[in-house]
């Protein structure tokens, strides 16, 4: 029951922030509000570790570790991440992250030597499957001039990243690195490092003062990132990354649907056919790791 409350919050804090991110472009280069977010998160983080007195001295091993999960879970997953939305609606980019389930299976098989059965074979099978028939136009018409290509890229590379994330995490939870601590450090890495990559790319220090842009800010790094991933952290800690990525699966649905009523999006017959496919190749990995979420 803990399991499922702590599922059902997560999803809840984070489907929104898909369709949210769409309001941090415009005047801000999209990698300085990522920057602005997890800064903002950090931030909040550690004032929490401060006024309860939480450990904040770590050695540099630790901090090495810090540093490699903020820099995948909350800088490169959420670069480009950021750059995919900028080519393509929110609710497509949530179908490339539901692959994180996947990707997480295959981690935990080369990292953590955790195999895969003959089940989780066939049922990554049908989660490439659906990929292949929601992306069939785009692999067929492919022209360089197309940029939606360049949008479903990224969104998978995000999502190699963010996997990546969360494996590093399982590994800082099997070493009993602090969780408070690590989200902490992680964040303020994080930002720190997309900040370089931002100034790098030539990008100018800014801010939008509207309504729209400090209002989604605020809800992206307070409840996307500060709330939403010490709830999906916890997750992951109790019941592994590889069912924890279920979470990849539902979400898009829930993004489909918000896509739908605010960006247009029209479901083509690709998508419709695609989407059970992928869903329930991720359900059949589920199923043979365990009944109960």
């Amino acid at each position: 029951m803990n399991n499922l409350i702590l599922f059902i919050s997560t999803l809840i804090c984070w489907s929104p922030t898909w369709y949210l991110i769409k309001f941090q472009f415009g005047v801000v280069d999209p990698l300085i509000s990522i920057f602005y977010r997890f800064l903002i998160a950090s931030a909040i983080v550690f004032i929490f570790l401060i006024l309860f007195k939480k450990k904040l001295l770590f050695n540099l091993h630790q901090h090495f570790w810090f540093l490699l999960l903020g820099v995948t879970l909350f800088s490169l997953n959420y670069i480009f991440f950021y750059l995919a939305n900028t080519y393509l609606i929110s609710g497509i980019v949530t179908i490339a992250f539901s692959t994180i389930l996947i990707m997480n299976i295959l981690g935990e098989r080369i990292y953590f030597n955790i195999k895969s059965s003959k089940q989780t074979l066939i049922a990554a099978g049908f989660g490439i499957i659906g990929i292949l028939i929601i992306f069939e136009k785009e692999l067929l018409n492919f022209k360089v001039e197309d940029k939606t290509h360049i949008g479903i890229i990224l969104s998978f590379i995000a999502t190699f990243w963010a996997s990546t994330g969360n494996l590093i995490h399982q590994k800082n939870f099997k070493d009993k690195i602090p969780f408070i601590q690590s989200i902490a450090y992680g964040m303020f890495y994080g930002s720190v490092f997309t900040l370089i990559v931002a100034k790098f790319r030539g990008a100018e220090l800014i801010f939008d003062y509207s309504f729209s842009y400090i209002s989604s800010l605020l809800y992206l790094a307070i409840i996307g990132s500060v709330v939403a991933f010490y709830l999906y952290l916890k997750l992951l800690e109790s019941i592994g990354s590889a069912r924890a990525g279920y979470m990849g699966v539902v979400m898009p649905i829930i993004a489909l649907i918000i896509s739908t009523i605010f960006e247009g999006l029209q479901w083509t017959n690709n998508l419709i056919f695609g989407l059970p496919v992928l869903i329930f190749g991720c359900v059949l990995i589920l199923n043979q790791k365990s009944k109960n979420i």
